[in-house]
């Protein structure tokens, strides 16, 4: 059992909470208000091109690194979430270069590198079983909540840590997860290196793989959607002020902390559904949309004492869903498909995180403006 690679998953997933969970500090360096205005609207646009890069190198990584196998892509993959990361931290926070180009740029980067991370990676740890796979896909929300509550934490009171320093630390933390898995994680057989005419053999043998699969992947584009749209997406833009007041009767916590709260619950819930994906019994993972759709309600109604609750459920349901996949993929899927399976399941999953975060900015003026 393989437990080094959360330490492989944990950083490019910072970096990927670090892109999507700092937005709003990104914005408010840029001197971009939150509202309806055009400028508002293209630094959406621009942050969606974490999600649509995402999408695209969810297939495209087996053309783009044709040549490549899947370890060396895992490599590839973190060295952009790295770079990625220089770009945010040199280039935009620390130089002020605060033309929007760059934020595509370093969105487009992590973007790819989270598209071509995931599938490469569970497809190296595939033949170390399902214990290796469990323990590492916990990196995921161990990973994201370093910056949802460890980022917030050091950038509220009393530490008050800049945002570029966080975004630096993510990028350092990428490239020793490089070096983990170089030295820490063997080899397991990886050859697959033929670019468009094994993504063509894939398809053609799809009738061997797409049967057993095609519908699982729909649970999981409404639980990305519910990711990207609500937890953190909207809250991060309905809590935008410097407290907030959790309870009527006068509670108020400055917003840092009230995030650190926040993404603690949003942490838990990921944690347990991982977990519990391996432990009960196989369903359908349509199953625990219940839990994702709860949460996003409960978000919607802007209560913060009731914030962590919705961020619990929607977490609750992306760990179960998510988990339920990976064994359902691992279980029933030949191995020779094992990476286009991933690769398609992970991508119809962006498609729901690309339109839940293209609207961030249209549901904050449904219901905050």
């Amino acid at each position: 059992v393989y437990w080094e690679s959360i330490f492989v998953v944990l950083p490019c997933f910072s970096g990927y909470a670090a892109l999507f969970g700092l937005q709003h500090e990104v914005k408010v360096r840029l001197r971009i208000a939150d509202d309806s205005s055009q400028a508002s609207h293209h630094f959406g646009a621009a942050v969606s091109c974490l999600y649509l890069f995402g999408l695209i190198f969810r297939l495209a990584h087996k053309v783009v690194f044709s040549s490549l196998n899947p370890r060396v892509r895992v490599h590839v993959a973190l060295t952009c979430m790295m770079l990625s990361m220089l770009v945010m931290s040199v280039v935009i926070l620390t130089l002020e270069c605060y033309d929007l180009y760059w934020v595509v740029v370093s969105y487009s980067l992590g973007g790819a590198a989270i598209g071509s991370f995931e599938s490469n990676l569970l497809n190296c740890l595939t033949p170390f079983g399902h214990k290796t796979k469990r323990l590492a896909i916990l990196g995921i929300p161990l990973g994201v909540n370093s910056i949802l509550i460890g980022g917030f934490f050091l950038m509220g009171p009393p530490l008050q840590v800049s945002v570029t320093a966080v975004f630096a630390a993510v990028a350092a933390l990428n490239f020793i997860g490089m070096l983990v898995f170089a030295n820490w994680i063997p080899p397991s057989g990886e050859t697959e290196s033929g670019g468009m005419n094994e993504l063509v053999a894939d398809c053609k043998g799809c009738r061997h793989w797409l049967p057993l699969l095609w519908h699982y992947p729909l649970a999981f584009a409404v639980d990305t959607f519910t990711l990207a749209g609500f937890s953190p997406g909207l809250s991060l833009y309905v809590y935008n002020k410097d407290v907030v007041e959790v309870t009527a009767v006068g509670m108020v916590l400055e917003t840092k902390t009230f995030f650190a709260f926040y993404n603690t619950a949003n942490m838990l819930g990921g944690l347990c559904g991982r977990w519990l994906s391996y432990q009960l019994q196989q369903r359908h993972p349509a199953t625990y949309v219940c839990f994702s759709v709860l949460g996003a309600l409960l978000l919607v109604l802007q209560e913060p004492v009731l914030a962590p609750a919705g961020a619990f459920l929607v977490m609750l349901g992306d760990g179960l869903i998510y988990g339920t996949i990976s064994r359902h993929v691992d279980s029933v899927i030949p191995q020779e498909f094992n990476l286009i399976a991933i690769s398609y399941w992970l991508f119809i999953g962006d498609v729901g995180s690309l339109i839940g975060s293209s609207l961030i900015s249209y549901l904050h003026d449904w219901l905050v403006a």
